[in-house]
């Protein structure tokens, strides 16, 4: 990996015009992974990373078996194992007073890891620079370049590169996602809070800790090199008191979870308590002429079901064979139309499934009543670890089967507790209409599929270089 150009290196690539197949903005999981498979197959590929090191980064560090199936299919996945990623094989679902054990199976289930993005970036952006590709850190993008309309490179802090696609993989807040004025569609406010925290010396009996308990959503992973992640999201409607004594109210909420509580005992905090205010669930347009958007700066979902990772190595992986294609002498903008159907259309159902598991907002009854089905049907779990691992089992299988069983429990407890009525009846009305309007926008469906007919023109306000 390269730091940006000097001065006299500036102008002696100016002269030749530093040009490039593709330019992939950003050099985090999702820009390195897509970055060396275009430089594998041949093409010249610039990654321009604003930092200087791939430091600690927001997330659930848990990297679910979909997207570790595209790692091994790499050939990556060996060193990100030696790197420290631990092999989670067992789960504890918590759903409030509700604990059920499970194992993940790997011959069924795949490999789940547990690795902090510190050590998982790092790995594959050496690996994106093994491939061929020029990784530049310390390069800040700053706009994009533009010819006849379209976007033909970016300008950065050391002078232009040019290129034939730009591919923005720099995050939520994307500059190329701004630059090109991508539109956003189908946001879901965020209503929670997540606050994490590392710990060394952790005991804990299941490899993973996943559910919800009093109101706080939990994900909880072993990590590389011994260390342990307690991850609780506080509902935002309870933001400005939780955020007054955050560290007590942490552990007061990490205290109501055994698993959690046994795991923590005796364990040293590494770091600082982190948390992630604002946030929401997003779809941008991800592609238009001479741009794509990958990984967050293109589709944000609710981190509690840990998808994101995953989703950003499937949706490269998809991306990149789209690329060649469209480069090697293809139609390129229908490629990349076809690769925003396609995502889209992979992403709905889980995007939805992850803001409704992740709600810290809904009615406890809901909650309790997935909690009872799934000791009540062991294999309602089963699906729902398949949902999470391999997304062979699609949410509305996973969550939506033995509803009648479901309503069974809600029932008695409405009647034991009757100012959960109204909560439970909102809940419903609110994720009714959310389905509704999922379905709607399907692209599948008649006027869902009219956003995929073409490109987007450039605003006339996208920034320029």
């Amino acid at each position: 990996m390269n730091p940006a150009p000097d001065n006299n290196q500036t102008q002696t690539q100016e002269v030749g015009m530093d040009k490039f197949d593709v330019v992939v903005v950003g050099a985090r999981c999702a820009g390195s992974t897509l970055a060396m498979q275009l430089a594998r197959q041949g093409l010249s590929v610039c990654v321009a990373e604003k930092t200087g090191a791939l430091g600690d980064k927001p997330s659930t560090h848990l990297f679910t078996a979909s997207g570790t199936a595209v790692l091994e299919r790499l050939g990556v996945l060996d060193d990100v194992l030696a790197a420290g990623a631990t092999r989670l094989r067992t789960m504890q679902f918590r759903v409030n007073d509700v604990a059920i054990p499970s194992q993940m199976d790997t011959e069924i289930l795949g490999t789940t890891l547990g690795i902090r993005r510190e050590v998982l970036d790092n790995v594959l952006a050496e690996h994106a620079a093994k491939a061929g590709a020029d990784v530049r850190l310390g390069c800040p993008v700053d706009g994009v370049l533009i010819d006849d309309g379209r976007v033909a490179g970016v300008a950065t802090s050391s002078g232009p590169v040019h290129a034939d696609l730009v591919i923005g993989a720099d995050g939520a807040h994307s500059t190329v996602s701004k630059a090109v004025g991508a539109e956003e569609y189908l946001t879901i406010p965020g209503n929670y809070i997540p606050m994490w925290s590392f710990f060394e010396g952790a005991n804990p009996k299941f490899d993973l800790v996943f559910g919800v308990k009093n109101g706080c959503n939990i994900v909880a992973p072993r990590l590389d090199n011994g260390l342990y992640n307690v991850q609780l999201g506080f509902p935002m409607s309870s933001a400005d008191a939780v955020l007054a004594d955050r560290q007590t109210n942490f552990d007061d909420a990490l205290s109501m979870c055994p698993e959690l509580v046994d795991a923590v005992l005796g364990a040293t905090r590494v770091g600082p308590l982190r948390m992630y205010r604002r946030w929401h669930g997003y779809f941008r347009t991800p592609v238009g002429p001479g741009w794509a958007l990958l990984g967050d700066a293109g589709h944000f979902k609710d981190p509690a079901l840990g998808q994101g990772m995953a989703d950003a190595f499937r949706h490269g992986e998809q991306l990149a064979e789209g690329i060649v294609r469209g480069l090697g002498g293809g139609d390129i903008e229908r490629e990349l139309l076809e690769w925003w159907r396609w995502r889209d259309a992979d992403s709905f159902e889980m995007y939805f499934a992850s803001h409704f598991m992740g709600d810290a907002e809904i009615a406890y009854t809901w909650f309790n009543a997935l909690g009872q089905t799934m000791l009540k049907r062991p294999d309602t779990a089963g699906r729902i670890l398949q949902m999470l691992s391999l997304r062979d089992v699609k949410p509305r299988h996973a969550l939506g089967r033995n509803m009648s069983l479901k309503t069974a429990y809600i029932a008695p407890r409405l009647i034991k507790d009757m100012s959960q009525i109204v909560p439970t009846m909102l809940s419903l009305d609110l994720h009714l209409t959310r389905i509704l309007r999922f379905a709607t926008a399907y692209p599948g469906h008649p006027l869902g599929a009219r956003r995929y007919r073409r490109l987007r023109k450039l605003p006339k306000e996208a920034t320029r270089a």
